[in-house]
């Protein structure tokens, strides 16, 4: 895939999260991946980025919370008959939690919205461009990767995922409309200004401070 185009068609990434951690991110001018805050944490939680997390969990970083949120769309059960590699379902949950993710459609930033609403999310919209000259660790995933929906075109199994489920530009060898997300490895970084909404459908204000 040829980067530039994605960056022209694809102007726009969307991060969803929560009140908290949206000031947080905004404070700091980075993104972290839920390892990284386990990580700065001290704490290794139980070991809690290896497991399906049922619920939202709090963690806490110095005198701050950070929220991650719950992998209740993940199927164990199907996420081990669709694991190549010889990777584990705990494997492949500490792959999750190393990334951070980012939408780069709003039809797919709704799909993702629709299932939290409820809480109120805060959506941080990012220029293409800016995050990934800020961040050229960034990597391209055909699929939710979080979400374990069989497919009946695969015999009622899940799309594959492991350890080509995240690939560089380069790697992606599908049209740029076939990206489903934008991730980065540990933390991503930015320069302001960026952009704040509530709504996909919504205003989006500058936060430039």
């Amino acid at each position: 895939m040829e980067l530039d185009n994605f960056i022209r068609q694809r102007p726009y990434l969307y991060h969803l999260t929560n009140v908290q951690n949206a000031e947080n991110i905004i404070s700091e001018r980075r993104i972290y991946s839920a390892n990284k805050i386990i990580e700065l944490s001290g704490d290794s939680y139980d070991n809690i980025n290896r497991r399906r997390r049922i619920e939202h969990t709090e963690i806490k970083v110095g005198e701050q919370s950070y929220f991650l949120r719950d992998q209740r769309p993940i199927s164990e059960k199907a996420l081990a008959k669709c694991l190549t590699g010889g990777w584990q379902v705990s494997d492949f949950l500490y792959h999750l939690n190393d990334r951070v993710f980012m939408w780069p459609t709003l039809d797919r930033l709704w799909r993702h919205f629709n299932r939290y609403e409820h809480e109120n999310p805060v959506i941080l919209r990012f220029h293409t461009r800016e995050i990934i000259d800020s961040n050229p660790h960034v990597k391209f995933c055909r699929l939710n990767s979080g979400a374990t929906r069989a497919n009946s075109y695969l015999g009622g199994k899940a799309p594959e995922r492991g350890e080509h489920t995240f690939l560089s530009a380069e790697q992606f060898g599908r049209p740029i409309r076939e990206v489903a997300e934008v991730t980065f490895e540990n933390e991503c970084k930015f320069k302001l200004p960026i952009a704040r909404g509530l709504r996909p459908d919504g205003e989006f204000t500058p936060i430039t401070l």
